[in-house]
């Protein structure tokens, strides 16, 4: 219950920026859907999905301002081979699975494929890299203001006995974090279980450390737990990154239901990661 029971759902709030600015439908979309019923505002946003798995679509439906006509949503999502954006969240939500379609939520959504390369937006850009996952996943970095957050909730960073292409794609990793402000990571395993779960498309924590330090990383939230871990296993987990490798980052924590974090601005007052 402290570190967290709902699927990934992230926000990020801009200065003099109104859009809603969201990572991810999880079943955390819910709970922001609700925290908005009462703005008698139209809501107004762009949801970047990272890829179509069930843990990061399931808030979807469940999301109230999609069903409030007044409301304005663009979803991205990189290619996934033949299947487009709307096509697959119309198959999410197809009468097999949900009572609702598609084509009955009221709010103005339009559904785009993000190809790989870089989008500009007012008050910010985004772009990503290919994740090493089990289907076609993006690794978002979001420029805003001075600052840069990096959001990679699945990912699997390969050990020193990967080869050539691990070491490739770590090469490749190492160089889209340099330098960021904040690295949002998956961290679902121990070294020691990732032994037995290579190829599950997950990182072990000791290996996101290390990679997040190798790239200068600032600030280093771990997230993706896994889902047998307590909230005891996670807290001592916690205590012994701080004991350890405070020392190479601003800040490093492992992420919590409803946490929020603040990047201060050099142009204005703050980035807000919730």
């Amino acid at each position: 219950m402290q570190y967290g029971g709902n699927t990934t759902c992230v926000q990020v709030e801009i200065p003099s920026q109104d859009e809603l600015l969201i990572f991810d439908c999880g079943t955390g979309l819910r709970n922001l859907g609700n925290a908005l019923e009462n703005d008698t505002d139209a809501a107004k946003g762009r949801i970047f999905i990272t890829h179509p798995h069930w843990d990061h679509l399931q808030g979807f439906p469940f999301f109230k301002p999609f069903y409030d006509h007044k409301n304005w949503f663009r979803i991205y999502l990189p290619p996934q081979g033949e299947m487009g954006c709307r096509e697959i969240l119309q198959g999410h939500m197809s009468k097999t699975f949900f009572p609702v379609s598609m084509d009955m939520l009221q709010a103005d959504i339009d559904c785009e494929n993000f190809e790989n390369g870089k989008k500009v937006f007012e008050h910010y850009t985004m772009e990503y890299m290919w994740a090493n996952h089990t289907v076609p996943t993006a690794i978002f970095k979001l420029r805003t203001q001075d600052k840069s957050i990096v959001f990679a909730p699945d990912n699997e960073i390969p050990d020193e006995k990967g080869g050539r292409s691990a070491d490739e794609f770590n090469s490749k990793l190492c160089d889209f974090l340099e330098g960021v402000d904040l690295l949002v990571h998956d961290a679902q395993y121990s070294k020691k279980q990732y032994q037995s779960k290579k190829g599950w498309g997950h990182s072990a924590w000791e290996l996101t450390v290390d990679m997040a330090a190798r790239a200068g990383v600032k600030q280093l939230c771990l997230t993706h737990h896994d889902p047998d871990n307590s909230d005891g296993v996670l807290a001592r987990l916690e205590h012994t990154l701080m004991k350890e490798h405070a020392d190479k980052f601003e800040k490093i924590w492992l992420a919590k239901e409803g946490q929020e974090i603040t990047l201060p601005c050099i142009k204005s007052d703050k980035v807000s990661v919730q």
